[in-house]
């Protein structure tokens, strides 16, 4: 056939299937040198088993489709293709440390399942800075902290409230004192009075997860997102924070990165 191949045998010839060599045709990444026309045949040369030899080389190391027409289409020098492969093997190391922490999640994850009485889904918020009122206290139990929220609440002006409250804890009682500030946020800002005082809640990214209202539940929430901040390699930004939802409560903890 003087040198020339139908597509079935040059398809041979390249170790790839006939449906292959079409494709990449239609793609304009190996068109047939030339296309009989009377018969329609698609028909190859020789030199281009070179040519289909590359693309299958590169494609085979993962460069995408299109990275591998622009080196085949406009040859350049070695120099060119080693630093494409280098762009590809930063790519591909990024890949694999995505897919190993990922990995550690999961486990994670897993780990956490085993015996557990439910599952605690931990998600990222990003919450802006908020007004609040608030008053900071020391007490001997965590539920002492309600009748300072209800203190709170009765000395601010009612047209001031907003409806977020809840608590930031500073220590908890494995630290031998508890330090907790009920807070209450504010639509507009409001005199400083004798109970609170008026300042900003910052802005922060948060891990959070939800609980019952009750100690066992609560308690395995804040295992939950420690561990979770612990694989993840984050530490705490800021006091805990305890939002007050009706009969769910919002555990929250500012992070940053280690």
């Amino acid at each position: 056939m003087g040198g020339q191949y139908r597509i079935g045998e040059f398809a041979e010839l390249g170790g790839v299937s006939a449906k292959t060599l079409r494709f990449y045709d239609e793609i304009g990444l190996l068109h047939p040198a030339s296309v009989d026309a009377r018969t329609g045949y698609r028909l190859y040369v020789s030199q281009q088993l070179e040519e289909l030899a590359a693309i299958l080389a590169l494609k085979d190391i993962g460069l995408p489709l299109a990275e591998v027409r622009h080196l085949i289409k406009h040859p350049e020098s070695p120099a060119t293709r080693h630093q494409t492969l280098k762009q590809l093997k930063g790519r591909l190391e990024e890949s694999i440390q995505t897919a190993e922490r990922s990995l550690r999640w999961v486990t994670s994850t897993l780990d956490e399942l085993v015996g557990a009485k439910r599952a605690v889904d931990v998600v990222v918020k990003r919450r802006p800075a908020v007004l609040i009122a608030s008053t900071r206290s020391r007490i001997e139990d965590y539920a002492e902290i309600e009748p300072f929220q209800t203190k709170l609440l009765r000395e601010l002006p009612t047209q001031a409230l907003a409806d977020l409250r809840g608590t930031l804890w500073y220590r908890c009682k494995e630290s031998g004192q508890i330090q907790g500030e009920a807070f209450v946020a504010l639509k507009r800002r409001v005199s400083v009075g004798n109970v609170y005082e008026v300042k900003q809640l910052p802005s922060a990214t948060l891990a959070c997860a939800y609980s019952g209202l009750d100690d066992a539940s609560a308690d395995e929430t804040y295992q939950a997102i420690n561990k979770w901040l612990k694989v993840r390699g984050y530490k705490l930004a800021g006091p805990k924070r305890e939002v007050y939802l009706d009969h769910l409560l919002e555990i929250q903890f500012p992070f940053t990165s280690a």
